[in-house]
């Protein structure tokens, strides 16, 4: 039902998108290019993992997390535009129990379209949405708390390491706000630099995972990873906030 509604809103935001495009009134337009650094929040539950963590009596991993990334977005002067970025949490979350110590790690990268309904040099808030399509695994680290050490126990296949992972592939979808820090611009080439800082609200739903799969740290030329049964979903949707600061080249034309 959250979903549906959540997909519902984003037919919709896209359909108002298209009606903004037909009408174009500024005489003054510019198409640029940026590369952006950010750092903001997640809350990403990973619902199914935790509740089978809490279930065998294992510490949990918390909702909340800090995320640092970046990105690179071109907007051309139709308005329309593409971009990608990625994020990583920077909270460390290291748990153990009696065999292991254990952690997670989700490495998603996003591409998709934006639309910025101003296309000109402004002081103003410049609002507009982005839509993307996420693709990436999580994977659960599992490291041996008693480490082996002798060259014969490895050689006999005693691992000290290993990780559970699964593949993801889902929506991401934020409205965002820039205003413009600075810009210079040479007027001979009509060409300029420029500095933005932005906010970006916005929320990653996942719409398929792969099967769990465990991997020995090694080729899978020599083995292929497993397939592992009754694994819990590794579900990265989440919320999130994070501001933008880039720095890119833009160039203006007039009609």
């Amino acid at each position: 039902m959250k979903r549906g509604l959540i997909l519902t809103l984003l037919i919709i935001s896209v359909f108002d998108i298209a009606l903004f495009a037909q009408d174009s009134t500024s005489q003054e337009k510019i198409y640029f290019t940026d590369f952006y650094i950010s750092a903001g929040y997640r809350n990403q539950p990973y619902t199914e993992l935790n509740n089978y963590l809490s279930g065998q009596g294992y510490q949990t991993f918390e909702k909340q997390t800090a995320t640092l990334g970046g990105g690179i977005s071109y907007v051309a002067m139709s308005r329309l535009g593409i971009f990608a970025e990625a994020d990583f949490n920077l909270n460390k979350k290291r748990f153990s129990n009696d065999y292991v110590n254990y952690r997670y790690l989700p490495v998603h990268v996003t591409a998709g379209l934006q639309y910025h309904w101003k296309n000109s040099l402004t002081k103003d808030w410049r609002f507009y949405p982005k839509v993307g399509i996420y693709y990436g695994t999580t994977s659960l680290d599992l490291i041996a708390k008693d480490l082996e050490s002798d060259f014969n126990e490895n050689l006999m296949g005693n691992m000290n390491t290993s990780f559970l992972y699964q593949r993801n592939l889902g929506l991401n979808f934020s409205l965002n706000a820039d205003k413009l820090l600075g810009a210079f611009l040479k007027p001979t080439t009509q060409v300029g630099v420029y500095s933005r800082m932005g906010l970006q609200v916005g929320y990653m739903l996942n719409l398929y995972s792969s099967v769990t799969k465990l991997r020995r740290n090694f080729s899978a030329d020599l083995r292929k990873d497993l397939i592992i049964s009754n694994a819990p979903a590794f579900d990265p949707s989440a919320f999130y906030v994070k501001l933008n600061f880039a720095i890119g080249k833009f160039e203006k034309s007039s009609d």
